[in-house]
């Protein structure tokens, strides 16, 4: 390895990348690389087989002289044919104590991250990863981007967090572009922060999935919006989606669903009345959920129905998962906790009269706390693994129907989640990796994690 070579000119770090376009990693080497005693992923043969310096972690921008830091992340084609980032992108670790005395333009992150190449490529399941083929690459330069104001309002948010002691309680879910990601060897791993003599996961600064879909999109390919959009990119980027949002619904607020329906022309009844009032509401289409500003920062659309006592008539779903990941992926490593970590809800809740007609009181945002994240969804996780992987996660009930041991809201729940299919959907089914032991059951009924009614009462609408 050349270090010399981190003292590349602009022109030549973005040759060597231009050179390397629409080729597979094969293509470019990687097969080799890869069998060099070298025990790096893509982006260490990025940086180590195609530019030939030695990967590094100090605090200066991998090419010094061009201040260019590298960054390598996959997208994947969604089964409708877009393309979407499949992940975050990990940026420089945080040191609590340098962070606590920098303003933005002295932080690490700014020093570091203030240029970015970012390499994508197409990952594809189930496929070698020298097929993985470069797709594109783009110099990123967030203080000349519109997401400016955005990405420094998250930064600030961290640093506050930092600044008064409370490194502990930062979460992924606090911020819309920028985030602190947790990134320690294992899930036990702390360090020590200023102001405070509680220690404070590790973390890393990352650009969003949600964040990174929208480069890929906009600034790659140079695609508007492919979903609607509620609020335009300066009305929501000058103050907050979430202020947007309110200013935009609140005309909306004391209407009853007949009311509504009349007002959007829904004629029909369905079971999911209020999610398709929402979704007028939001200028959403067929099965979309979200619009193209939530889809950019993060914000997941649910709705709750209360009764006039304020108690939730359901308990609130999530998307399906498959057993093949939780038994071959770890809790840190999973799509699901991923989701979890990011996703911020915007509730729309309907409460029920005193004559039970349901009527639209108000949207309320709530960012999941990582320590439930980590804590007892976590927990729900690994306990349905073990039961997958151990084959014991079936039996024959008293009338011979095939049932499942996985925790129910009323039976061994950690009480604030658990797992069960959405009504309707029990033909719809997942391979189960390990065949069951009593059943002998080699598919099961897709499910999915729910909070319970209880917890999105006392929790989730505990503000409201």
């Amino acid at each position: 390895m050349d270090n010399q070579n981190r003292y590349l000119s602009e022109r030549e770090i973005l040759q060597i990348a231009e050179e390397s376009l629409n080729k597979t990693l094969g293509q470019l080497g990687l097969g080799s690389f890869k069998t060099e005693s070298h025990k790096g992923g893509i982006g260490t043969f990025v940086e180590e087989g195609l530019y030939g310096y030695k990967a590094n972690s100090d605090n200066n921008p991998d090419f010094i002289k061009a201040g260019i830091e590298l960054k390598v992340t996959p997208v994947k084609q969604n089964e409708n044919g877009t393309f979407s980032s499949k992940e975050r992108l990990v940026l420089n670790m945080i040191d609590y104590f340098d962070e606590d005395k920098a303003t933005f333009e002295t932080s690490s992150f700014y020093r570091k991250n203030r240029r970015l190449l970012i390499y994508f490529y197409h990952f594809l399941k189930g496929y070698p990863e020298t097929d993985f083929k470069i797709t594109a690459y783009d110099l990123y330069e967030f203080e000349k981007s519109s997401e400016f104001k955005v990405i420094k309002r998250d930064w600030e948010i961290i640093h506050a967090k930092i600044a008064s002691g409370k490194a502990h309680e930062i979460s992924e879910s606090d911020t819309t572009f920028l985030a602190a990601c947790t990134k320690g060897a294992t899930s036990s791993d702390r360090r020590g922060q200023p102001h405070s003599t509680e220690d404070a996961k590790p973390r890393a600064y990352s650009f969003k999935s949600g964040f990174m879909t929208r480069l890929y999109r906009e600034i790659i390919h140079k695609i508007g919006p492919y979903l609607p959009q509620l609020v335009s990119d300066d009305e929501w980027m000058k103050d907050s989606l979430e202020d947007s949002y309110e200013n935009n619904l609140s005309r909306y607020y004391g209407k009853t669903v007949p009311e509504l329906k009349q007002h959007f022309s829904l004629h029909t009844n369905p079971k999911d009345i209020n999610f398709k009032i929402a979704q007028k509401m939001l200028g959403l289409k067929g099965n979309q959920s979200s619009t193209q500003e939530m889809l950019d920062a993060g914000i997941k659309l649910k709705t709750v129905r209360l009764y006039y006592n304020g108690v939730p008539h359901e308990s609130m779903s999530f998307p399906t998962f498959e057993f093949e990941e939780l038994i071959n992926t770890s809790w840190e490593q999973s799509e699901i906790r991923e989701d979890f970590v990011d996703w911020k809800l915007m509730v729309f809740v309907f409460r029920d009269n005193n004559i039970g007609i349901p009527v639209f009181e108000k949207i309320v945002f709530w960012n999941i706390p990582n320590s439930i994240v980590d804590g007892q969804i976590r927990g729900m996780y690994e306990l349905v693994a073990e039961l997958v992987k151990n084959g014991n996660a079936l039996y024959y009930d008293k009338n011979g129907k095939v049932r499942d041991n996985f925790p129910k809201e009323k039976r061994n729940s950690n009480g604030v989640c658990h797992v069960r299919p959405h009504a309707g959907k029990a033909i719809h089914v997942f391979s189960l990796p390990i065949v069951d032991k009593i059943t002998r059951k080699t598919t099961y009924t897709k499910q999915c994690f729910w909070f319970n009614k209880s917890f999105v009462k006392k929790e989730i609408l505990k503000n409201y």
